[in-house]
């Protein structure tokens, strides 16, 4: 039932918006059969052996099918996806191999639930990879506590379980307030589910009609959360409190199968049963067929394609336990020397972490050859390359024109602060930042801004080697160039206040250490996606803050317009690669895609005086024609997803920037 809710979550998020809590459940359950199985078996085998053998037996039910699972999505992504894919999934796949998934998306702030992020084949893998640091740490902490309090003092050793799970429920309630995105993947945020489970395996059975009637009421509780839930719910909070202890009711009843009113009659059916055997491998296959069928096939996940993928993953589900799962667990060649075990986990480990750096390393040189082909491209190549179609009549009508066998890369096509990895969340570190364009020039400039400010990064390089200019990009998700951080954005996510003190940390590092470094100031926000606290004014206070600290310095100030919008609002967007490869026009007319709170920060400023002291660079002219704003332009798509420009298109704005940035006009044009 937990892998089934997950599932149907990630087919169908709408229709079942809290089916995450899922993986809450099977949590819960690892926790209970690890630990009574730990306890059992510590009465009969020294500490040692026991572990080895328990050790053994994980490597021989986990391993085969993930690392056929890893395997597949590598060579499936070799095939058929293009090369800026390869060292996303590359990385990926090593986490995985690692059990290290969760901290790997962790560190990259990650936000699982949220629709708007570019999830990997992979990424499912964060459950699994905590569940796997929960097996090899849980046995030593058992063991360690049983060899200080002894095995017949179990009340001591349950108050010691009791104990590290209500430290790890009040880190996930902290955690989960100051920084959500993160918390969801904190294996110590979520240890005291399994502790929770763990606590149940020391509970005698129930008799009587609690017996029976308990376990609906967990199975309740679970199906309220699976409805009531949805991706803005704080998690694994507060909230993750109903799922767990549904669970955990489930499993106290343990009722019997021989009553008809009993959770266990249900589930003594076949195709329940069924379901249970195969829903490890489910849960491995179900992800990679969502994310990778749409990519390679270029299209939506329609409701025929949804189908398809359920019926995909039973076939494979079924194929994998049958013939991987159940092979490698009742192995005699592996169990009759529990050496063999670890001998074939480690090699398929190495294998793993060969292909891993192999793909990576030949993902590099082919991106870097695709860079300087691009770069030619866009600086005495093809006249007719994205948006320098828009400056030569001699090129076919521009607007709309797409490359249809090129539509998928976009998803990947991700500029060059997403390549060098130097764009990150709202986190504690402040420091974070590239250099591009011509490293060597006496001239600098320095783009600050949000997750657009790094989408143009691409661009500004090559500005900066056409002009003989320096760039350095301070970029991050989230965090607006204003002096004030913003509280929230406008469709509803609300910016945790400690992350608001990090993005107002960072800015003042900006101010303070690259500023002082260039001779132009270039900001470039998502400025109607952001929300102050106080009136309207708030926003553009904390950009006059910015305008006065550079003008301090003796800098100038320039800012770029709002890049036009894919749909009819902020949180209405249109996924570009998406769009263009169902066929569809992807157009936006002009009075959605760039609406007045796209340029209000700049209206207040001009409204408080500040029209003169600052420049302006509008886009309009390079992403719009005759009132419609275009998703494709010059055969290149605009944008890598719903608002951020890919590499292709920053990379052949370029040129048309080089001059824009000689020509800008003062902040006062703004209407």
């Amino acid at each position: 039932m937990a892998i089934a809710l997950v599932i149907f979550y990630h087919l169908w998020p709408n229709r079942l918006p809290g089916g995450y809590v899922g993986v809450d459940v099977f949590f819960v359950i690892s926790g209970f059969l690890i630990t009574g199985h730990i306890i059992k078996a510590a009465e009969r085998e020294r500490p040692v052996p026991m572990l080895v053998g328990f050790y053994a037996r994980r490597i021989r039910r986990l391993a085969p099918a993930a690392v056929v699972v890893l395997v597949f999505v590598l060579a499936f992504t070799l095939v058929f996806l293009p090369v800026s894919s390869w060292s996303a999934t590359g990385a990926n796949v090593l986490a995985a191999s690692l059990f290290s998934e969760n901290w790997f998306l962790a560190a990259q702030s990650v936000s699982y639930l949220d629709a708007s992020s570019t999830p990997t084949a992979l990424q499912h893998f964060w459950s699994l990879s905590v569940e796997e640091q929960f097996y090899i740490v849980w046995p030593l902490v058992l063991l360690t506590a049983i060899a200080l309090i002894g095995r017949r003092r179990g009340t001591w050793l349950v108050a010691a379980i009791a104990g590290i799970g209500a430290l790890s429920f009040a880190w996930g309630v902290l955690h989960t307030r100051t920084d959500p995105d993160v918390a969801f993947f904190d294996t110590a945020a979520r240890a005291w589910q399994f502790a929770v489970g763990a606590l149940i395996a020391f509970l005698p059975a129930l008799a009587g009609r609690t017996r029976v009637w308990l376990p609906w009421v967990g199975l309740a509780a679970i199906g309220i959360a699976a409805v009531v839930y949805a991706d803005d719910t704080p998690f694994p909070g507060v909230a993750a409190v109903l799922p767990t202890l549904g669970a955990a009711a489930m499993i106290a009843g343990r009722a019997p199968a021989d009553s008809p009113w009993s959770f266990g009659f249900l589930a003594s059916f076949g195709p329940i049963r069924w379901l249970g055997d195969v829903s490890y491998s489910a849960y491995l296959w179900h992800w990679p067929l969502i994310i990778l069928l749409p990519q390679v096939l270029g299209t939506d996940l329609t409701l025929r394609l949804k189908l398809v993928v359920l019926a995909a993953t039973a076939v494979l589900a079924w194929a994998s336990y049958r013939y991987v799962e159940t092979p490698a667990r009742r192995s005699a060649v592996l169990t009759r020397r529990r050496r063999r075990s670890f001998v074939a986990g480690a090699t398929a480990l190495l294998v793993l972490v060969a292909g891993c750096f192999g793909t990576v390393s030949v993902a590099s040189a082919k991106m870097q050859e695709e860079d300087d082909r691009l770069l030619a491209q866009v600086t005495g190549g093809e006249s007719c390359f994205g948006a320098a179609a828009l400056d030569d009549a001699s090129c076919s009508d521009p607007w709309g024109r797409i490359d249809r066998a090129a539509v998928p890369a976009p998803l990947s096509d991700k500029p060059l602060v997403w390549k060098d990895d130097c764009i990150d969340d709202i986190t504690e570190n402040t420091e974070k930042y590239c250099t591009y364009g011509d490293r060597e020039a006496s001239e600098t400039i320095l783009l600050w801004g949000d997750s657009h400010a790094g989408a143009w990064s691409t661009a500004f390089d090559v500005a900066g080697k056409l002009d003989h200019v320096k760039v350095i990009v301070a970029a991050r998700n989230r965090c607006p160039s204003s002096m004030t951080a913003p509280t929230g954005t406008t469709y509803g996510d609300v910016i945790p206040t400690q992350q608001q003190a990090w993005c107002a940390a960072r800015n003042d590092w900006v101010m303070n250490t690259l500023v002082p470094r260039a001779d132009r100031v270039v900001l470039a926000d998502l400025w109607a996606n952001y929300r102050f606290e106080g009136p309207d004014s708030a926003q553009a206070d904390g950009y006059a803050a910015l305008i006065d600290g550079v003008r301090r310095a003796d800098k100038s100030v320039t800012m770029v317009q709002h890049v036009p919008l894919t749909g009819q609002t902020l949180e209405d967007k249109v996924i570009g690669p998406a769009c263009l490869a169902a066929g569809r026009s992807c157009t936006n007319d002009v009075t959605h895609a760039l609406p007045a709170s796209t340029s209000l920060p700049q209206r207040l400023l001009v409204a408080d005086g500040y029209g003169d002291e600052v420049r302006w660079v509008p886009v309009e002219s390079e992403f719009c024609h005759d009132g419609r704003c275009y998703s494709a332009i010059g055969g290149v798509s605009v944008y890598f997803d719903g608002s951020h420009l890919s590499n292709a298109y920053s990379a052949s704005l370029g040129p048309w920037l080089a001059k824009a940035l000689d020509r800008t006009r003062s902040l006062s044009v703004v209407e």
